[in-house]
């Protein structure tokens, strides 16, 4: 009789790792949740949760064969919805789909390297609910989506630019809170931003597009293969289901002169979508271009009266907000990046 153990300690962890990198796997530390399956005293199997992503999946080569990924998937799914959380993600390589669709795992995505599937609900169904949350036509569609970490006049420049060039127009702003400021200030600063543009609809992208805070890299080793596997996963799973669900017949770009992954995501975007992505100029305010890093950048040299030049009213309005005081502090203390 097998036994699963949750992983608490650090020397049980330490144990899980240990059997990840034996068998050329490695650990990631966004997992929130582990388990260790044992045959008597021996260590067989492990996997783990990222959220609602289950990912590090192992089981030696001497128990293959013996139902051990259904053992830990039911386990993991129990979790899950003891949390209440009903819809998963696993990212495996294509030798192991199959074992995920006889779970009844549905595959989203498949690329030479990598499969996305998804349980407990499907993107259909989630767009299409989506859709009819925000009472939706049928009628064809321009898309822009964007971070905004904030939202610049470029964003808003973008945003017009789509607007008058096409009778309705969809803002997906991403929805994963891995930028400074978070996700549901951003979707409001840019519903405000936007308020006076008739045609646009702002709505988030929900778990699928521009998401990395879940994608794995454990049986992905190389740097520019884990960018290269997250940018085709994203511009396939918009090709296949946002563009034909939501109607979306152009996609409005900003030109990236600064960011080499950007520069190269749009790439791939116009390579996959040819016509149907629109690169638009960045807007200038003098001879700067306006950009959230140029934003983020003013911010932590403590120069909020210069970003006003930059920023829709909204987004000023925020940062000089008590909110926006907690954010700018934050700002000071970290790194900044691109994004």
């Amino acid at each position: 009789m097998f036994q699963i153990k949750e992983v608490i300690l650090d020397e049980e962890r330490e144990l899980l790792i240990a059997l990840l990198n034996k068998n050329n796997l490695d650990y990631e530390y966004d997992i929130d949740y582990s388990i260790l399956v044992y045959d008597n005293d021996l260590l067989i199997a492990t996997a783990s949760l990222a959220n609602n992503v289950m990912k590090c999946f192992l089981i030696i080569q001497e128990y293959s064969g013996q139902n051990i990924t259904n053992l830990m998937f039911s386990h993991l799914v129990n979790i899950l919805s003891q949390k209440n959380i009903f819809h998963y993600f696993v990212y495996t390589i294509p030798n192991n789909e199959r074992i995920f669709t006889s779970l009844n795992m549905k595959t989203i995505v498949v690329t030479m390297n990598t499969v996305l599937l998804e349980g407990g609900d499907e993107i259909d169904n989630v767009l299409n609910n989506l859709k009819k949350e925000y009472s939706l036509s049928d009628n064809k569609k321009a898309a822009v989506i964007i971070n905004a970490n904030p939202m610049t006049l470029g964003h808003l420049y973008l945003i017009e630019t789509a607007a008058e060039e096409n009778k309705e127009v969809l803002v997906f702003v991403v929805s994963e809170d891995l930028s400074s400021f978070p996700f549901l200030d951003r979707f409001e600063i840019i519903k405000k931003a936007t308020a006076h543009l008739d045609n646009v609809t702002v709505l988030p992208t929900l778990s699928y597009l521009v998401s990395k805070i879940t994608f794995p890299k454990y049986f992905l080793k190389e740097d520019q293969l884990i960018k290269d596997e997250q940018t085709l996963i994203d511009v396939l799973v918009y090709k296949e289901y946002y563009k034909k669900i939501f109607n979306i017949k152009k996609r409005y770009l900003g030109e990236e002169p600064f960011s080499y992954n950007t520069n190269k995501y749009n790439k791939v975007l116009k390579d996959y979508l040819g016509s149907h992505i629109v690169i638009i100029k960045r807007k200038k305010v003098g001879s700067n271009i306006v950009s959230a890093s140029l934003v983020r950048k003013l911010i932590k040299s403590n120069k909020l009266s210069k970003i006003k030049k930059y920023v829709p009213l909204a987004t000023y309005e925020y940062l000089t907000s008590v909110k926006g005081q907690l954010i700018i502090e934050k700002i000071k203390e970290k790194k900044l990046g691109r994004h």
